[in-house]
C-alpha cells in the first residue's frame, strides 16, 4: 500500500440554474466541527500533552520547543490576563512580529479571552518609512493590546502607534520612551473561573481572527473571521483525508508569516488538529534566505510541505544538486501543496521526477489551494491527476456560483460556513457593500473555466482577475492575467515584473522592470528582439504587445504598488504611473519606450 496520503476521487454536483448560472457542490460529508480553535486545541492537549507543539531556533541556532501541555498553560495565563484587563468578546489584540513560539501561544490565548487575534504583516513595521498601513491596521480595529517579540527591533513602529494608546506587551527588549509589559509577567497570571466561563461563551460565530487582505486590490482591509472559518476548514480537510497520517504526529516546516491565511490559519490549525509539530523556519524563498530553509529541511523531514510555487522551483534546484537533501525531504513526505499562484508545469514535472527517484518510483501527490482572506479556501484540488493549473473543486459545505462572461470564462462566487463575518470589513462600509450578492455569495472577482466542459468533476482552472482585465478601444477583451503570465514566461530571466496597460486604447502596452543584472549595454536591442518574437507567435490585438516602457523607478511598497506578499497591485501601479502610460499612447519620443 502506498505511504502517500489517500484522498477521495474528485466529485462535483453540477446544477444549471434557471438564471443561467451554474452551481457546484460536493456530497462529501464534513468532519468533526469544534466550537472554537481553543476547544480543538484543548482536545488535542488532553491526549497528547507531552507532544511538541512548536519548535523554533534560538539565538544560538539550537531548537527550542514547547509542548501542547505547556502551550495550554501559557495560553490559559494570557487569556486570564486579558480578561483582567477588561478585554473580551468584540475586542482585538494585534501581534506585529513574525511566526514564533510566543506568537503561536498568543493565537490560542487571545481567543480564550473571547477577543480576536489580529496578526499584522511584519513589513508594515520593519519595511515602511511612514507606518501608514500599520497605523491604519491597528486604528481600524481599535486594538486594545499590541504584542511584539522584540521591543527594541520594533521600537519605531511602537512609537508610531503610541498615540493610539494600546497596551504594549514585549517578549523581550525595551523601546525607549515606550512603556511595555513583560511577556513573562503576563504568563505568571493564574487562571480562575472567569476563563472557563469565557471559553464556554465562545461559539462558531464569535470572531476568532482579524486578517488583513494583502492590498493587491487596494489598501489592506480588516477581515473578521469567525471560529467557523477556522474549525470548519479543519473539518473539511479531515473529510478529504488530508489529516490522516497513519497515527503519526506530523512534522511540518513553516516559512510563511502568520499574517497570511495559509500559514496563520490553514497550516497552523491543521497541525493542531493532527496533533503535529510546527517547526518555524527562519528561511524564506529568497536568494539570501533560502539556504536556511535547506539547512532546516536536512533536520526536519516533513510529513507534508505547503508553500508558494517560487519555493518549489528553488527547492528543485537544491535537491537536484544534492541527493542527501532530496532523500531527507521525501523520507516521510505524504503530500505537497501550493497556493498563492499557479505551479508551473515544468516545476511539477521536476518534483515528480525527484519523488520517483527518492520513493522507489512513487509519485508524491501535489495538491493546490485556492482561497482568499474573506472565505478561507473556496476550492481544493485534492486529487493528484491532471495539469497543475487546475485549482480544484469546492470542499464540503462550500457552494460555488459560476456566471458566464463574454468569453469562455465564468465569474466565480462562493458561499459556505467558512465565510467571513457577514457584517463585512471592519471600518469600511462602502467596500463591504460590494462583497456579497443578493443570495449571499461572496464575489471573488476571479474568473475560472472548466478543465473539461463535459465533466465538472475534472475541476476548475483559474482564468484571471476580473479587475485586471480590460477592453481596447475596439471593444476587444484583453485577458490581462493570462497575457502577463505568457509574457513573463517568454522573457524568462530578462524581466522581473510586468504590468499591462491599454484600457480604451488602440493596443496593449507594458511597463517592464528588468532584472538588475540584465540592465546594461544593448538591453534595448535584446528586449526588442524578445518582444518581436513574442508577437510573431500570436495573432490579434488582445494578445500582442504594441509598446513597452522600461521602468527605472522601483515598485513602491509604501504606496501600495507591491503588497507584503510580494505581489504587484496592477491597478495601483497604473494609477501612480499614469504619466508614464500617457507618454506611451501620446507617441512621445523617449529612449525608454520601445514600439512594435
Amino acid at each position: 500500500m502506498s505511504r502517500f496520503i489517500r484522498t477521495p476521487p474528485p466529485f462535483a454536483q453540477r446544477i444549471d440554474a434557471p438564471d443561467g448560472s451554474i452551481r457546484l457542490t460536493t456530497r462529501l460529508p464534513l468532519g468533526t466541527v469544534h466550537p472554537s480553535l481553543p476547544h480543538l486545541f484543548d482536545a488535542v492537549a488532553a491526549r497528547a500533552s507531552d507532544q511538541p507543539f512548536l519548535r523554533q531556533r534560538d539565538a544560538a541556532g539550537a531548537w527550542r520547543s514547547i509542548t501542547y501541555g505547556e502551550a495550554k498553560q501559557a495560553s490559559d495565563a494570557l487569556g486570564q490576563w486579558l480578561i483582567e484587563q477588561g478585554i473580551g468578546i468584540g475586542d482585538s489584540v494585534c501581534y506585529l512580529s513574525a511566526p514564533s513560539i510566543e506568537h503561536g501561544i498568543a493565537a490560542i490565548g487571545v481567543q480564550r479571552s473571547g477577543a480576536a487575534i489580529a496578526p499584522i504583516s511584519v513589513a508594515y513595521s520593519l519595511m515602511s518609512d511612514n507606518f501608514d498601513r500599520l497605523r491604519s491596521c491597528v486604528a481600524t480595529i481599535e486594538a486594545k493590546v499590541v504584542i511584539v517579540d522584540d521591543a527594541a527591533i520594533f521600537a519605531p513602529a511602537l512609537c508610531a502607534l503610541a498615540d493610539l494608546d494600546p497596551v504594549f506587551v514585549a517578549v523581550r527588549g525595551k523601546a525607549e520612551g515606550i512603556a511595555t509589559i513583560a511577556w513573562r509577567d503576563v504568563l505568571a497570571t493564574r487562571p480562575d473561573d472567569r476563563l472557563a466561563q469565557r471559553m464556554a461563551a465562545l461559539t462558531l460565530r464569535t470572531t476568532a481572527r482579524i486578517m488583513y487582505t494583502s492590498g493587491s486590490t487596494g489598501s489592506p482591509k480588516a477581515t473578521p473571521q469567525p471560529h467557523a472559518n477556522l474549525t470548519v476548514t479543519v473539518a473539511q480537510n479531515e473529510a478529504l483525508g488530508l489529516l490522516d497520517f497513519g497515527g503519526e504526529a506530523p512534522q511540518f516546516l513553516e516559512s510563511m508569516p502568520f499574517s497570511h491565511i495559509m500559514a496563520g490559519n490553514f497550516n497552523f490549525n491543521n497541525v493542531i488538529a493532527a496533533g503535529g509539530t510546527m517547526w518555524i523556519d527562519d528561511g524564506k524563498p529568497t536568494p539570501a534566505l533560502f539556504a536556511r530553509t535547506i539547512a532546516n529541511l536536512r533536520e526536519v523531514s516533513p510529513h507534508f510541505f505547503i508553500s508558494v510555487p517560487l519555493a518549489f522551483a528553488m527547492l528543485c534546484d537544491a535537491m537536484e544538486a544534492d541527493i542527501g537533501l532530496r532523500d531527507a525531504f521525501f523520507a516521510r513526505l505524504r503530500f505537497i501543496g501550493f497556493g498563492g499562484a499557479l505551479l508551473p508545469e515544468s516545476v511539477r514535472a521536476r518534483l515528480l521526477a525527484l519523488s520517483r527517484a527518492a520513493c522507489d518510483g512513487g509519485e508524491i501527490p501535489i495538491f493546490s489551494y485556492y482561497g482568499a482572506t474573506e472565505f478561507m479556501f473556496g476550492a481544493l484540488r485534492y486529487w493528484p491527476e491532471g495539469p497543475s493549473d487546475v485549482i480544484g473543486l469546492p470542499p464540503p459545505t462550500t457552494e460555488m456560483k459560476l456566471l458566464p462572461l463574454d468569453d469562455d470564462r465564468l465569474e466565480l462566487r462562493v458561499r459556505g460556513r467558512t465565510m467571513m463575518q457577514p457584517s463585512g470589513y471592519i471600518g469600511q462600509p462602502e467596500a463591504s457593500k460590494r462583497l456579497f450578492d443578493a443570495e449571499g455569495f461572496y464575489c471573488t472577482g476571479d474568473a475560472v473555466r472548466f478543465a473539461d466542459p463535459q465533466d465538472a468533476s475534472r475541476g476548475l482552472v483559474f482564468a484571471g482577475r476580473l479587475s485586471e482585465d480590460f477592453k481596447l478601444s475596439s471593444g476587444t477583451f484583453v485577458n490581462a492575467t493570462q497575457l502577463r503570465q505568457e509574457l513573463l514566461a517568454h522573457l524568462g530571466g530578462l524581466a522581473q515584473e510586468v504590468v499591462l496597460c491599454g484600457l480604451n486604447a488602440d493596443y496593449v502596452s507594458a511597463l517592464i522592470w528588468l532584472h538588475p543584472e540584465r540592465v546594461g549595454v544593448d538591453i534595448d536591442t535584446v528586449l526588442a528582439a524578445a518582444i518581436d518574437a513574442f508577437n510573431q507567435a500570436r495573432w490579434g490585438s488582445s494578445r500582442r504587445i504594441g509598446a513597452v516602457r522600461i521602468m527605472d523607478r522601483p515598485l513602491a511598497f509604501d504606496h501600495g504598488e507591491r503588497t507584503d506578499k510580494g505581489n504587484v497591485a496592477a491597478r495601483v501601479v497604473r494609477e501612480r504611473r499614469s504619466a508614464d502610460i500617457a507618454a506611451i499612447y501620446a507617441g512621445e519620443i523617449d529612449g525608454a519606450i520601445l514600439r512594435f
